[in-house]
């Protein structure tokens, strides 16, 4: 029998939508609804049109196994991604596979479990002090938008890792979530482009775009500029950056390098924690026999001190709770994947210069590989039944060599926050609240998360 090629291959099977248009409108209106509804009809692969784009949606961990892969047939992004505009050419939307593997490597051991724990005492200051202006703030019985409240202090955690300091003034500035809004707008006009108005054009959110990017790149420039002048402050990310070498060439990064890898790591590093921590706190509200087993853990082993880095080994359950969370709710939803050359996906034909998307949410509730997958059960996660997971059934920070680098700082901090947070003050859910998911390249609540807090004696 002939080898199936991407000329003879079969096409995926495909939504048929508008003419001209497509699904562009059920894409712009709800992504992961859009994706969901072709899953249930078509399968694990799906392809779609959104005007001139050709999208194709993977839902399976085969598929995305496939779509992960290091062997050239798909790229991180093209070369004219919108979301370049926000973050460089970082660790996260480098195409140039050279470039890329270089600062991969210069960068990788600042990442490790090992490195990153020396952040752990800022985490926990910064959570104290949160934890008592939240006492401050808001009476017993009062609604506090926790979403909201979740994204101050992870943003607070990273600037001080990243700076040393609190510029949690300047950077709110900006905008309520500039950062965030910047980067999610990018990503809305990759999946929308060309159909987006060019960013020249001054509409409303292209002139905001251009203010929050420029006010940015002002404030990371000078620090940037102000440590290469004054030396190092005591050992922050940005200091470990700049006295970062390549072992062949002995170079350091540039001003732009060291911007990219900065205002990366400034995006990512606090809004996908705060985002699976509001729906880790959404389910616990929901399902308070979770919560009281984490709570027992929590004081059994705390008693009534805060958490401390030497805690967390003690505190499994805790940290268990916060992964079955990221598989129901994954922060980053769609790990999108340029097609470079005409190949196949699960023996259908894909076509060069479309898009693949791993669909997360989809892979990670696989009713193949997950039983009862739309179930919070904490207990998947005990290390006896990892052992059984296909691979790609649970990637929450991504897959292959392109795993996060930030893997374990986000769970450093998420894992310390759980712990301090139940101990500290009870949130169930407001039962008005409207509760929606607004997936673009992280997956918060549309409404944030409004919940009614009590501290607990």
């Amino acid at each position: 029998m002939n080898a199936i090629t991407p000329t003879s291959a079969p096409k995926a099977p495909s939504v048929r939508g508008l003419p001209l248009l497509g699904s562009f409108f059920e894409f712009r209106r709800n992504t992961l609804n859009a994706m969901m509804a072709g899953f249930q009809r078509h399968g694990d692969l799906v392809r779609y049109r959104l005007g001139p784009l050709t999208v194709y949606a993977v839902s399976s961990p085969e598929l995305a196994g496939e779509l992960l892969s290091d062997d050239g047939r798909f790229g991180k992004l093209g070369e004219d991604s919108p979301l370049r505009l926000v973050l460089g050419n970082g660790l996260l939307t480098s195409s140039d596979r050279m470039t890329w593997l270089r600062n991969r490597r210069v960068m990788q051991p600042i990442y490790t479990k090992q490195s990153v724990a020396r952040f752990a005492d800022i985490m926990i200051a910064s959570t104290d002090e949160w934890l008592d202006r939240l006492a401050w703030r808001y009476p017993p019985g009062a609604n506090i938008d926790i979403h909201y409240e979740l994204t101050r202090v992870t943003l607070d955690v990273v600037s001080r890792c990243l700076f040393g300091a609190d510029i949690l003034d300047e950077v709110e500035a900006m905008g309520p979530n500039a950062i965030d809004v910047a980067v999610n707008f990018a990503f809305r006009r990759l999946l929308q482009n060309p159909l987006s108005p060019p960013l020249h054009w001054p509409t409303l959110g292209n002139r905001r775009f251009h203010r929050v990017v420029g006010a940015m790149d002002a404030m990371i420039y000078r620090l940037i500029a102000d440590r290469r002048a004054n030396g190092p402050r005591g050992g922050d990310l940005l200091d470990i950056l700049l006295a970062c070498r390549d072992r062949d060439t002995g170079e350091g990064m540039s001003d732009v390098e060291l911007r990219d890898e900065v205002i990366t790591a400034f995006s990512a590093g606090h809004e996908t924690t705060a985002v699976a921590l509001s729906w880790t706190f959404y389910l616990l509200s929901r399902h308070p026999e979770k919560l009281r087993r984490l709570l027992d853990e929590v004081e059994a082993q705390l008693g009534s001190r805060p958490p401390t880095l030497a805690d967390l080994p003690n505190l499994p359950y805790t940290l268990q709770v916060f992964e079955e969370t990221m598989r129901l709710y994954p922060p980053a939803p769609i790990l999108p994947r340029y097609v470079h050359v005409d190949t196949t996906i699960g023996g259908y034909r894909v076509n060069e210069g479309s898009w693949a998307l791993a669909n997360l949410f989809n892979v990670q509730r696989h009713p193949a590989h997950w039983p009862d997958p739309h179930r919070f059960e904490p207990d998947r996660f005990e290390p006896v039944g990892r052992r059984a997971w296909h691979r790609y059934a649970y990637l929450p920070f991504g897959g292959g060599m392109h795993l996060c680098i930030g893997k374990h700082f986000a769970l450093l901090e998420a894992h310390l926050l759980l712990a301090a947070l139940v101990q500290r003050f009870n949130l169930r859910l407001v039962d008005s609240h409207r509760v929606e998911m607004h997936a673009t390249l992280t997956m918060r609540p549309r409404y944030g998360m409004q919940m009614i807090i009590h501290p607990r004696q």
